[in-house]
């Protein structure tokens, strides 16, 4: 049910959604599995991805999606045009008429209200945007999840933030993720990824990874160090070799392992 309004400039439309789903049968106990529910997932009919059972009683998801567009002309081809920049903002809960036991309690579904669900994403230019995503309890008291993610991009160079947090019955993640590639061709490119657990105040990675390929090969080289593996401070140094020829298979060698020392 989308409602729509054009101006010679911008594009704006606001869609409610609704869905309403009923299964007589019940459900395994899955209540302390981890499942984590989005805007990407919340409407899908197996939404909890269980496997040997679906989600049971009665529920009715509501939302509503409001969409901004900045329409411009393409410069090549008056006749065609082009979304400059958006807005893209997108809510959704679920609510039904008794609780059940089942339901993975991450997920919030197995309350009569459950958490509010979100996302926003944000184009200000074709070189940079902003995705923000959260769970938040339904009095908005406590935001359980937020997600925030930054890209940057010019020309060959594109580089991405993403801040991660969970409390409360989603989790305890609190981590800070870095992923910077160069492109210097259309055979080579370079990237470096890393991620901070502000959790425990410790850095977990860092890689770095070149690539070639052509119309039919794929070759990588993948160095990677870890800090900590568990509950060990174990710092570990691995090189990675890998060919893929399409369309036929992917060869790889186990891990060079380059050093291994404990952290005293």
């Amino acid at each position: 049910m989308p409602l729509i309004k054009n101006t010679p400039y911008y594009q704006n439309y606001i869609e409610p959604k609704f869905s309403l789903k009923f299964s007589p049968h019940d459900m395994k106990n899955h209540l302390n599995s981890g499942r984590r529910i989005n805007m990407d997932n919340i409407y899908s009919i197996d939404r909890l991805s269980m496997g040997d059972s679906f989600e049971s009683g009665e529920s009715l998801t509501m939302g509503i999606q409001y969409k901004k567009s900045k329409i411009i002309d393409n410069k090549d081809n008056k006749d065609l045009k082009e979304i400059e920049r958006y807005l893209d903002f997108k809510l959704a809960t679920v609510i039904r008429n008794k609780e059940e036991k089942n339901i993975p309690k991450t997920s919030t579904l197995g309350k009569r209200n459950s958490n509010l669900f979100g996302n926003v994403k944000y184009n200000l230019s074709k070189n940079l945007s902003f995705n923000y995503n959260f769970s938040a309890k339904k009095d908005l008291s406590v935001f359980e999840y937020n997600s925030l993610s930054t890209e940057i991009k010019f020309d060959n160079f594109s580089t991405e933030f993403l801040y991660e947090e969970e409390q409360g019955l989603i989790g305890t993640k609190h981590v800070l993720e870095n992923n910077t590639k160069y492109i210097f061709n259309d055979s080579n490119s370079l990237e470096f990824r890393t991620r901070r657990n502000k959790e425990i105040n410790l850095t977990e990675y860092y890689d770095l990874i070149y690539e070639y390929k052509n119309d039919c090969l794929t070759a990588g080289i993948r160095y990677k160090k870890k800090y900590y593996n568990d509950n060990d401070l174990v710092p570990v140094e691995e090189l990675f070799f890998s060919i893929t020829i399409v369309p036929f298979a992917t060869f790889s060698p186990d891990q060079l392992s380059l050093n291994k020392n404990r952290i005293n």
